[in-house]
């Protein structure tokens, strides 16, 4: 996906004034009709879902209906996009191997969808969501439940909650197995997080 210019996030559309990652019409479609879905949580725990549109696949720039302009109301001459922010904790060790249920220092974490429309875990909780629902991301670095024998590999995972009045549910979006630096969730080392240098939103 190209690269997206910062802009602020004023259009009603994508501004929430209730509940941290309370769902609008306009993100439950946009969420469905996306292409690639990015969640991502930084070191500061500030967690956001972006929902784009991209030109990647077509010969030429791709010429956006004004319905698709709406829904994803943020873009450059080639992409276009919706970001949701939502609730987000990052679970794991931390450097003196305490667990840490939330806000694992200096971690951050991210996991793309590049083709939503042809995942089916996410095509499928997608047409679960409704407008009003509240959502979170819980990433779990260094899962145990498996029982890992290369000490170079790391299991980390990603769920999504989902809040509807007084009914909750928890999705497994994503498992990766793999070695630094390649893995879904990392850290910074405990003096650049003292110093305020994290991994940015």
């Amino acid at each position: 996906m190209a690269e997206h210019r910062q802009t602020e996030h004023t259009d009603p559309t994508t501004s929430h004034p209730g509940s941290v990652g309370q769902l609008d019409p306009n993100d439950v479609l946009a969420l469905r009709a996306a292409d690639t879905i990015t969640f991502h949580t930084n070191a500061a725990s500030v967690a956001r879902i972006d929902a784009g549109l991209s030109s990647a696949a077509f010969a030429q720039p791709r010429i956006y209906t004004s319905r698709q302009q709406r829904l994803f109301p943020d873009g450059d001459r080639l992409d276009r996009r919706r970001r949701i922010q939502v609730g987000g904790a990052i679970a794991g060790f931390d450097d003196v191997r305490r667990w840490r249920e939330h806000d694992l220092p200096g971690a951050a974490a991210l996991a793309v969808f590049d083709a939503a429309h042809l995942h089916e875990v996410w095509r499928s909780i997608a047409a679960l969501l409704r407008p009003g629902d509240v959502l979170r991301l819980h990433w779990r670095a260094d899962d145990s439940s498996d029982a890992l024998t290369d000490p170079a590999l790391h299991r980390d995972e990603l769920r999504l909650g989902v809040t509807r009045g007084a009914r909750r549910w928890l999705f497994l979006l994503a498992v990766h197995v793999l070695p630094e630096p390649a893995r879904m969730i990392t850290r910074v080392a405990a003096a650049d997080t003292a110093a305020g240098s994290g991994i940015g939103g």
